[in-house]
């Protein structure tokens, strides 16, 4: 029993000297100037190698090379220097280093344990580079891969519609390949593929191939000598034309009208702000979304947000115009057929025409009525104006009545009967009081005008007396008077004025 005693006790410290000298061999790696077992940069082994060692053997293992980049069977090399590529050797080696001695105590000697039973420690290598010329690199190396993608599209005209087949395209992703290329360059490889990416296009040719007829058209007239008002409704028009719209798509006008400003390139013309008639830049664009909002009743299409003016129109009955402003209200509708529909404008001397095309499979007859639910007489206020002379009167603002407007779609069967009544909306057109001027002025009386005295020609002139002078009186002879001599009296003569030419 004591023999066995002395066994268990001998077992017992020799295991315990056999741990201490294994601590104490793992301590001398921790605490040695060694790398730890099986470290690895890429496949370079520096375990066990001192830091003079392993700097040299990274040395010589990485050294500054060009890159090369390819796609398919082309290929481009990318200068280091180009890019200040570097390899922070002396940063790497500190990371290797300190594989078993930045830890906790026990976690660097678990470290050390395992790595000394074979497993790896790898490391990347540590660069640098200026990533804004690496970019700029793969960019310029693009432009030699890069393909636009083309969507599918529809030439109409008035007599075919035909389609223009599209193409996918190709795009190189510029920061994946980037961040593939560091990846390889870390791992001490010199050559990546580029991250290419293939684009299908939106629109295909087989998603065009059921437009084959017209859905609706509406055309409005305008007054061709006001110069502001028909260029803009030109570049209007052209901005909301050939454009394809696929189900389920909504259309803004205002989105490809853009802004009315004179950047880009609207003019000032005749426009209604807040039920007044002024001047501002952009006057037309709503007489162009007033004739597209007709086309798309007839087309079948869903109104999604609609407004009247505060004052009808003159180019389309009332109830049938759509108001749009900057920032603000907006015409918008949605394709809410099967297939998709294309819009196709014109100007044509006085006369703009906006036609959809679309779908006969979609095609539905429809007519457009409107009825004036309510009409609001306009008052007239009449104010007195002492400049006016009483008794005549002067209209200083024309009254406007107000309406009440519902518009409504009728689809019609093939027997031409109703089939469907939709309200598509309620306009509202507010009254405006007018203003006479009533005279006052009295009128002025004229005084009589006092005639003067006329000479009688027949009396001679009587000779003044000469006072102080006394006269010796003189006895004549009475002799009959002689008749004295009148002259004719001569009329005015009217002054001659010159003919007018």
């Amino acid at each position: 029993m004591g023999s066995m005693k002395k066994n268990i006790y001998v077992g017992i410290g020799i295991l315990l000297s056999l741990i201490v000298l294994f601590v104490g061999w793992i301590s001398f790696q921790i605490n040695g100037d060694k790398v730890l077992k099986n470290t690895y940069i890429n496949e370079i082994n520096l375990g066990g190698l001192n830091k003079k060692q392993a700097k040299q053997k990274l040395e010589k293992n990485y050294k500054l090379e060009n890159i090369e980049v390819k796609y398919l069977n082309e290929k481009w090399n990318i200068d280091s220097k180009e890019i200040d590529l570097s390899y922070n050797i002396d940063k790497t080696l500190e990371q290797a280093y300190n594989q078993n001695r930045e830890a906790s105590f026990i976690n660097n000697i678990n470290k050390t344990i395992k790595a000394n039973f074979g497993k790896k420690n790898n490391i990347k290598i540590d660069i640098n580079y200026d990533e804004k010329k690496l970019k700029k690199v793969i960019d310029n190396i693009s432009k030699e891969i890069n393909v636009e993608v083309k969507d599918a599209k529809l030439n109409v005209n008035s007599s075919s519609i035909d389609i223009v087949e599209g193409n996918s395209g190709l795009s190189v992703n510029t920061q994946e390949s980037i961040k593939n290329i560091i990846r390889e360059l870390q791992k001490g490889n010199k050559q990546e593929e580029l991250v290419v990416t293939k684009i299908e296009p939106n629109i295909k040719k087989e998603q065009l191939e059921e437009v084959d007829t017209l859905l609706g058209s509406y055309s409005t007239t305008f007054n061709s000598s006001v110069s502001g008002r028909s260029s803009n409704i030109n570049i209007a028009a052209s901005k909301t034309s050939d454009i394809l719209l696929m189900p389920d798509e909504v259309f803004s006008y205002n989105e490809h009208t853009g802004m009315r400003t004179v950047a880009n390139g609207y003019k000032n013309a005749p426009v209604i702000v807040q039920g007044v008639v002024q001047e501002g830049v952009g006057g037309g664009v709503c007489q162009v979304s007033s004739t597209l909002y007709n086309s798309v009743l007839y087309a079948g299409l869903e109104i999604v947000n609609l407004k009247n003016h505060s004052i009808p129109s003159t180019y389309v009955p009332k109830g049938r115009d759509a108001t749009v402003t900057d920032g603000g209200i907006d015409f918008v509708f949605k394709n809410n057929l099967k297939y998709p529909v294309y819009f196709k404008n014109y100007v044509s001397g006085n006369v703009v025409t906006c036609q959809i095309y679309g779908s006969s499979k979609d095609k539905q007859k429809i007519q457009i009525s409107t009825s004036i639910d309510g009409v609001s007489v306009a008052p007239v206020k009449r104010v007195d104006d002492p400049t006016i002379p009483k008794g005549e009167e002067k209209n200083l603002e024309a009254s406007r009545n107000g309406y009440t407007v519902s518009t409504y779609r009728l689809y019609i069967d093939n027997n031409g009967n109703v089939a469907k009544k939709e309200k598509i909306a309620t306009s509202y057109y507010p009254k405006k009081q007018g203003v006479i001027a009533v005279g006052t002025m009295e009128p002025k009386k004229e005084e009589p005008k006092k005639e003067e005295p006329k000479k009688d020609p027949q009396v001679p002139p009587i000779a003044p007396e000469t006072p102080n002078k006394p006269e010796k009186p003189e006895v004549v002879p009475e002799v009959p008077p002689e008749k004295p001599e009148t002259l004719p009296e001569t009329p005015n003569k009217p002054e001659e004025t010159a003919p007018q030419l």
